[in-house]
């Protein structure tokens, strides 16, 4: 059966600054009339802690700088980057005679891309080094810069220096989905399309979720759960447009427009059949397919499940839940058996106009 390809349905509405989206773009004029854009490449790289204070006569506002000059020199050592932005003045600003760097928002706008709001009460957000939202700290001053020093720490330590062997040409991108949008995922497979049709590449004349075993290569611990229903896809879509897809753009230079029918995946059990790896582009069918796409939904609750390439070399990858893994299609690679519990993972083939 053929699978028609799709194209990527965008969210209608942007919704709120989270965990996991791409900051919104930054390029503010300093006190001394220099501009810093949080995207130059001086900044890229380095983990950033945002301060958004509207104001600085507000008490919970000086509370916040006075908790952001003690953990400057640790966060700095780390290879952090800090910087306070505002609304106020320029006049006001020079009169704090602050220490930080201060960024000028003289028309908000800055923060209201980011939904910081213009109250007296100061917001505290962490990129990555790749100006993906790490954290967004709730609570008081003092809390939230002791959450973001935290999220701060984490960061840098996921991103560790180490010496590596050759490996293949993959994007791994952390947080496309929240641990709620897995487990939202998970239930979807579990509680709908409960209809099997037979093996091959999907069913476009279905109008309901359903699911297919996937016998490759003999293996008989699979079984796929393709996504029909419209909000749920719609709701994938707008995440992987915002989070994922521009790395891939900014990566490999493609732009993704259109993919073919997302699955969910369960792998459980005894593998059996041939330990063998495959390509996703070999067939006449599907030799439009450019990228794959496999994301964890819930890597903690099993063992074993890694992919690996094995033109590349031995490496074991498993990201973690919510993170994203994307190859080319004419890679060959491997997911191993699963040793113990259900590794669900979302699935999806991405290609674009050329």
């Amino acid at each position: 059966m053929a699978q028609r390809s799709e194209a990527i349905a965008s969210p209608s509405l942007r919704a709120p600054l989270a965990v996991g989206d791409i900051a919104p773009p930054c390029s503010l004029a300093t006190l001394d009339g220099r501009t810093v854009d949080i995207r130059g490449d001086e900044i890229a790289g380095h983990p950033l802690l945002l301060a958004f204070c509207p104001r600085f006569d507000a008490e919970a506002v000086r509370a916040m700088l006075s908790a952001l000059a003690a953990a400057e020199p640790p966060l700095r050592t780390a290879g952090a980057l800090i910087y306070v932005i505002t609304t106020a003045p320029r006049r006001a600003v020079e009169e704090q005679k602050l220490a930080l760097p201060i960024l000028l928002d003289r028309d908000g706008a800055v923060f209201s891309a980011f939904g910081a709001g213009t109250r007296d009460q100061p917001t505290v957000v962490v990129l990555r080094q790749n100006c993906h939202v790490a954290a967004i700290a709730k609570g008081g001053p003092a809390q939230q810069v002791s959450e973001a020093c935290e999220a701060v720490l984490r960061v840098v330590e996921q991103q560790a220096r180490a010496l590596l062997v050759p490996h293949p040409p993959i994007l791994m991108v952390p947080e496309v989905l929240s641990p709620a949008d897995c487990r939202r995922l998970i239930q979807i497979y579990e509680t709908r399309g409960q209809t099997f049709i037979e093996p091959g590449h999907g069913d476009d004349h279905m109008s309901t979720d359903y699911k297919m075993r996937i016998p490759e290569y003999g293996r008989g611990d699979r079984i796929d759960h393709w996504l029909v229903e419209r909000g749920t896809i719609s709701f994938i879509d707008g995440r992987l447009s915002s989070r994922l897809f521009p790395e891939i753009r900014k990566a490999f230079q493609y732009s993704i427009t259109q993919r073919e029918r997302m699955r969910i995946g369960c792998y459980t059990g005894s593998r059996g059949g041939e330990l063998h790896g495959h390509r996703d582009d070999t067939e006449l069918i599907v030799t439009h397919r450019r990228f794959a796409m496999s994301l964890n939904l819930n890597t903690e609750e099993y063992e074993g499940g890694e992919l690996r390439f094995p033109e590349y070399g031995n490496q074991l990858y498993s990201p973690a839940t919510g993170a994203a893994i994307v190859f080319s299609c004419s890679m060959l690679h491997e997911a191993l058996e699963v040793r113990s519990g259900r590794r669900f993972v979302l699935l999806a083939f991405l290609f674009g106009d050329r």
